[in-house]
């Protein structure tokens, strides 16, 4: 037995004493009685290659644990691979059903939210793990089925038998689950619900935020090419590259790591966004070549058009440059651009034009999303924060004004929350303070509810923190807050920082892509296709970032309603 056999059984062993625990074999006997028989998976990746998933069954977990744990060290010795990722699995719960009934079933769940695994024959040999079905899409979920050819292709991949046909009734399990990383540390995984397949953590704290935020900074600072240009997305399980290039995506993921550097201090992740900084800035174009309040846009190349929100984003990555680096280098652009927004303000009703034709500047869409309203407010009250120019700030209020009367909390928007924060630094009038609360206050139960990730949530309920604090610790006015429990907006933040989780690149759920290593620390969007995309990752990570710069303060309003 070579050395690498040595080192993956020292760890199964481990990964055998968590699974199996105190309780032994007899922890499986539920299911071992109910079904006969039993199965073990032992997934195995040297972190650069694809996992290699073994399987056995037996009557009991301990002769299937001895099956699949002989089958991995026989691969291990005669391929002398490294087992440097191990994960561990072995049915626990389970369950027959018809299989239209379970075909059923997935067209009612969002993609890849099918969080358990199936047998396709009752001796547990062409049984597969969640994380199989899910990452090689064995299952057509717009459809409701599952691909015969497919199916088959793979199961001959893993050395399991063929199906002529499907049979009536398939059997539905979860699994009990670890994980052994390459320092050897075992991590028990949570086995169903839609934590499926990740690593228990005893609390989200502060140095979690912290781990999650540095590494998919890290991601994202490697993505981002001489010329300043990202690597904008990737469907990781396919794989394949995501075509196109979105302008206003590039600048939002500057700020991500603008936020990061601020935490991290790492002078990479600032190189890379001023690289960034300055592609970005080489995609801008003046409307008029000579004018005292020149007008400047971000444009859009790929389809010929000015999307006012560039504009917007593109203003609060300078901002937020500037504050970083104390520099002032910007601050000319920012107001052209701040003039570009006012362009297309209409100071009768408050509203934004969306979307210009370019080069000629001509109309194009008058609306085009709702996010585009925020990010100009966001921007306009940065604007005046640099310069002191009144047109802006009075141009922000009016607009916010509209999203008041035009009732915009129904949009549950992150960048709404990011503006009124803003504004009421400046303005710090009641009005938009309640509103701000209500932005939140009407969407909590949905956020706490929703079944993705969905990361601008998390930064929502996190800048609405940072409105209510500012109110407090001001002592404002603000007549909505004294009906609104602040704990219970604390109490959604914990759990969806917990909950986003199921989002971040862990080498457990990784290890089941292609090139695993080069995901690492990164973030996915599950429900379409595992996406990679520049703005994924910003998102999670500016959420993180508000998380982490207020933990202190919400930690402890979590542990006065714990008292």
């Amino acid at each position: 037995m070579n050395s690498l056999a040595e080192k993956f059984e020292k760890r199964a062993e481990l990964l055998k004493k968590k699974l199996f625990g105190k309780a032994g074999n007899g922890r499986y006997k539920d299911f071992c009685g109910s079904f006969g028989c039993c199965a073990s998976f032992i997934s195995v990746s040297d972190k650069n290659e694809q996992a290699y998933v073994f399987r056995a069954s037996a009557v009991t977990a301990e002769d299937a644990w001895k099956k699949v744990s002989s089958n991995a060290v026989e691969f291990i010795n005669t391929e002398n691979f490294d087992p440097a990722w191990i994960k561990a699995d072995i049915t626990f719960k389970g369950e027959k059903k018809p299989l239209a009934d379970t075909l059923k079933s997935f067209s009612k769940s969002i993609s890849k939210f099918f969080r358990k695994g199936i047998s396709f024959d009752e001796k547990l040999e062409k049984a597969l793990v969640e994380a199989e079905l899910n990452t090689a899409s064995l299952i057509d979920y717009k459809a409701g089925k599952i691909p015969l050819t497919k199916l088959n292709k793979y199961l001959a991949a893993n050395d399991m038998n063929t199906l002529a046909q499907f049979p009536e009734e398939v059997i539905l399990f979860t699994c009990k689950s670890a994980f052994c990383d390459e320092n050897g540390k075992i991590y028990e995984l949570y086995s169903d619900s839609k934590n499926c397949g990740r690593r228990k953590l005893t609390k989200f704290d502060k140095e979690t935020a912290l781990g999650v935020i540095t590494s998919a900074a890290d991601y994202l600072s490697m993505q981002v090419g001489m010329d300043g240009q990202f690597d904008y997305g990737f469907y990781p399980t396919v794989p394949k590259l995501i075509s196109g290039y979105n302008i206003m995506r590039h600048a939002s993921s500057i700020w991500s790591l603008l936020c990061a550097y601020r935490i991290t201090g790492d002078k990479f992740t600032l190189e890379n966004a001023e690289c960034a900084i300055g592609y970005m800035i080489r995609n801008m174009a003046y409307k008029y070549s000579n004018r005292e309040n020149n007008v400047l846009y971000l444009i859009e190349s790929t389809k010929n058009e000015v999307k006012i929100g560039g504009n917007g984003v593109a203003i609060v990555v300078l901002t937020e440059y500037m504050n970083i680096t104390g520099s002032d280098k910007y601050v000319k652009i920012a107001a052209e651009l701040g003039n570009g927004i006012l362009e297309l303000f209409d100071d009768r009703d408050g509203g934004f034009f969306h979307v210009l034709n370019f080069p000629s500047f001509s109309p194009r869409d008058k609306y085009r999303t709702v996010y585009y309203d925020g990010e100009c407010v966001f921007a306009l009250s940065r604007v005046y924060g640099l310069t002191k120019d009144k047109r802006y700030l009075d141009a922000a209020a009016k607009a916010a004004d509209r999203f008041i009367e035009k009732k915009y909390e129904q949009y549950a928007d992150h960048w709404v929350a990011y503006s009124i924060n803003e504004l009421t630094k400046y303005l710090p009038e009641e009005k938009y303070f309640n509103f701000g609360i209500k932005n939140v206050q009407s969407n909590l139960d949905k956020i706490y509810k929703q079944p993705t990730t969905f990361h601008t949530f998390l930064e929502l309920l996190c800048v609405s923190f940072e409105l209510v604090d500012r109110i407090r610790s001001e002592n404002r006015k603000c007549s909505a807050l004294e009906a609104f429990d602040v704990s219970e907006l604390v109490k959604t933040i914990f759990h969806r920082a917990d909950y986003m989780l199921n989002g971040y690149c862990y080498p457990e759920y990784v290890m089941y892509f292609p090139n695993p290593s080069e995901r690492v620390g990164a973030f996915f969007i599950r429900h379409d296709n595992y996406r990679m995309r520049i703005d994924d990752i910003q998102h999670f990570c500016c959420a993180y970032y508000s998380f982490y710069r207020n933990y202190e303060k919400l930690d402890e309003i979590r542990n006065q309603k714990s008292k």
